[in-house]
């Protein structure tokens, strides 16, 4: 039973973060960027914690790189909200794809 709940957890995790980041890349509205960003940042974090605390204790590099992963994420947030230049915007919108999909990736395998 526990498994099954397990499955379906990893099964929704994935789709939030396929269906977020398709619509962070599609979506037209300022706004509704900043908000899907933001949430992407959040779930990114989530994600890492998840990630690092699936693993055993004695697995402290598996832990750091999820947490590294994790904070690709807040730094990709830092540089969305303090930038002003599309070029930046592009590299934010990057680092949080790579927190995103990387956690969800590192969660997986």
């Amino acid at each position: 039973m526990a498994l099954g709940l397990f499955a379906i957890l990893f099964a929704v995790s994935g789709i939030i973060s396929i269906v977020g980041l398709l619509a962070l890349y599609v979506t037209r509205s300022p706004k509704q960027k900043k908000g899907i960003f933001c949430f992407l940042a959040l779930w990114g974090l989530l994600i890492a914690a998840l990630s690092a605390s699936s693993l055993p204790s004695n697995d402290q590099a598996g832990r750091l790189f999820a947490w590294i992963i994790g904070l690709l994420g807040v730094i990709g947030l830092a540089v969305y909200l303090k930038s002003s230049s599309k070029m930046l915007y592009i590299v934010s919108y990057l680092l949080i794809t790579i927190s995103a999909a990387g956690g969800i990736l590192n969660l997986f395998f």
